[in-house]
């Protein structure tokens, strides 16, 4: 369900303040929150696990099944003064097309924007556009229809358009090589799940969320040229994410390659008191890479509640779920993030 980012904010600020985030940051999220389009299907802030990390980033998620290509397509049509420029101006032109029947972006299920917040300001930050390119998100890669192939050719086909609309202008050719490279030595039962331009980060790269067997994540990243060791990464995969059958891997290609930086998702189930989900973040607290305090906050995290908005006469469901990313850069710690996420689902009885 479209609900305004204001309303879930003000329910998460009342009832839970917790050690991941500060009023403080949650009061640079809001503020940041009223400049936009105040509708979302989801929000989840990125906050940092280490000592002293106060920073608290967010992402809002608009999903087609809900009605979010209208709503976002109007919602920014009502803010083209406060929201000038080239960035929003590619936002725009792809929630146009996202609402078209005719425009291979009406394929698209999910579309986030993340915003970078360094403290108080007095300007919206730039949109960092996420497109998911999964068209069925009902069934993994092996489930759906046509060759493996086949698959890879519509997404990277989707993936193409989707970054052009939204930049306004053609992948630069080398960036389109690195982009092309990654689509093609994609093992099977793998995916590009989420393609994104960094032209908020100043950069050319595109940004690519890539789901697959935790056994080839090492033979592919080496294969697509990533600068760190494979021996690197398939230790972290050993010793982080041994019960995971299938992983999700961030990697910015840009221009001269792979970037260092890469992103391991580390899912966390609905119940939290489970075994393994406890010693990983033990160990992240052993290492010094999570403190106590946010270890025991991101285990209370998940749960739901019944609620009624402001302007709302039945309830709903504010759901909570909660994930971790492993940041790895060649040959140095890891660092740790995590993600609290929260939606609200129409709930007349419970």
């Amino acid at each position: 369900m479209i609900v305004h980012i204001d309303h879930l904010l003000s329910r998460l600020g009342q009832a839970h303040s917790t050690e991941l985030f500060s009023g403080e940051a949650l009061a640079h999220v809001s503020a940041i929150a009223r400049m936009l389009p105040m509708i979302s299907g989801g929000l989840a802030l990125e906050c940092r696990l280490e000592e002293g990390a106060s920073r608290v980033d967010f992402m809002v998620c608009c999903m087609r099944s809900d009605g979010g290509p209208k709503a976002l397509a109007e919602g920014l049509e009502c803010t083209r003064e406060r929201l000038p420029g080239s960035l929003w101006d590619g936002v725009r032109a792809f929630s146009r097309e996202w609402l078209s029947a005719r425009s291979p972006l009406s394929r698209v299920p999910i579309f986030w924007l993340e915003y970078d917040v360094v403290g108080p300001i007095s300007e919206v930050p730039r949109p960092f556009p996420f497109v998911c390119i999964q068209e069925d998100l009902s069934s993994g890669p092996s489930a759906r229809r046509g060759s493996h192939r086949q698959q890879v050719e519509s997404s990277r086909e989707l993936a193409w358009h989707a970054l052009e609309v939204l930049r306004g202008r053609q992948v630069l050719p080398a960036v389109r090589h690195t982009v092309s490279r990654c689509f093609e030595l994609l093992p099977e039962s793998a995916e590009v799940e989420h393609v994104a331009p960094l032209d908020c980060r100043g950069s050319e790269a595109v940004r690519l969320v890539i789901g697959l067997p935790r056994e080839q994540v090492g033979t592919y990243l080496e294969g697509i040229g990533w600068p760190g060791p494979r021996s690197q990464v398939e230790v972290l995969l050993r010793d982080w994410l041994p019960h995971l059958g299938y992983v999700e891997i961030n990697v910015d290609a840009g221009e001269d390659g792979i970037a260092p930086t890469i992103g391991l998702s580390l899912p966390l189930p609905a119940d939290t008191n489970v075994s393994w989900v406890h010693e990983v973040l033990q160990r992240m607290v052993e290492q010094g890479v999570c403190t106590p305090g946010k270890r025991d906050a991101v285990l209370a995290w998940s749960g739901s509640e019944r609620v009624v908005l402001e302007g709302d006469r039945w309830p709903s469901k504010l759901c909570r779920t909660i994930g971790l990313k492993l940041v790895c850069r060649p040959n140095e710690p890891i660092t740790v993030k995590t993600y609290p996420y929260f939606e609200c689902r129409f709930s007349l009885w419970g």
